[in-house]
């Protein structure tokens, strides 16, 4: 169900339609309203239609409805609001944007972010968010690069930004605290990861200092045509692909019986020509240590520190 399509309603607005707060928090009780935020309810069937991210959105939406002024929608929320892929959870409280002039403190709804001068600003729906650009500089400036690179990726392979924006965006703000880390994961970023899972290995393989493979290479088989693999080192043979059963977490993504069967003949036919293999599933690759133990079973070298 799409989030912005649910009707949302606020204690006012109820109250006009004859539902005083007594009545309010009858209907709550009972299991036909919801309260997603202060002074906000939503019917329960249309809750109960609502995947995780859907009711995410929803409460997002509640909470600029009960503010006296707009907000502006900025890190992580924005990141969930554009459709980015947000690695490791949904935020608590809703990110929002404001200057320094109007204050940054932070509420039980609302993670303030302060900024000395307020950005371009974009739209989704009713809500106002900050661009994809800098939705996905702000989360390099103060997340993890496991976080930050699927963002990134996800965003320069549907051509949302440019590698050039991003840049540019960062460059005004080299004195946040956070620039060394938001350029890494630029740096990191490519259009070529075809999942999280495929832009977490990468992240993986920087912090391990291994040399970094070619991405989506095409390689011959034997029977004819050819495989793409999402990594491969040329000068040892070694293909490493994302598991497709768990690329985008490990519960969704899930290959049916013919498509395994096809990935089974299509990994035969390249063992059978002397490349290596591995498949590290989602729980591999987001352990770090674990993927740490699986590259030191490889041949692939460190690359040299500059």
């Amino acid at each position: 169900m799409n989030p912005f399509d649910v009707s949302l309603s606020t204690t006012a607005q109820l109250s006009r339609r004859g539902v005083d707060r007594n009545a309010q928090h009858r209907l709550t009780t009972a299991g036909v309203l919801v309260r997603i935020t202060p002074g906000v309810y939503v019917d329960a069937s249309d809750w109960a239609l609502l995947d995780d991210r859907e009711r995410f959105v929803t409460r997002v939406r509640g909470v600029a409805l009960s503010r006296p002024t707009p907000l502006l929608i900025s890190h992580r929320t924005a990141a969930v609001l554009h459709g980015l892929p947000l690695v490791g959870g949904l935020p608590s409280r809703v990110d929002s944007l404001r200057s320094t002039v109007n204050g940054g403190r932070s509420e039980t709804t609302i993670s303030a972010h302060r900024t000395s001068h307020l950005p371009q600003v974009g739209q989704v729906n009713d809500l106002r968010v900050t661009t994809v650009s800098r939705t996905v500089v702000d989360v390099a400036l103060s997340s993890p690069l496991v976080v930050s690179v699927p963002m990134a990726d996800h965003a320069l392979r549907l051509g949302q930004t440019t590698h050039q924006t991003l840049h540019h965006e960062l460059d005004a703000r080299q004195h946040h605290p956070g620039a060394r880390r938001a350029a890494a994961a630029l740096g990191l970023s490519t259009p070529e990861s075809q999942s999280p899972l495929e832009s977490i290995t990468q992240v993986r393989l920087h912090e391990g200092g291994w040399q970094r493979p070619r991405q989506q290479v095409r390689l011959p088989l034997l029977r004819g045509g050819a495989a793409h693999v999402d990594c491969f080192w040329a000068d040892i043979d070694l293909v490493l692909e994302a598991d497709g059963r768990y690329k985008y977490g490990p519960v969704t993504g899930l290959l049916s019986g013919e498509e395994l069967w096809a990935e089974k003949r299509r990994e035969d036919d390249l063992r059978e020509q002397g490349f290596d293999f591995r498949r590290p599933t989602w729980d591999r690759v987001w352990r770090r240590t674990e993927f740490e133990a699986m590259m030191r079973g490889t041949r692939v070298p460190r690359a040299a520190r500059g």
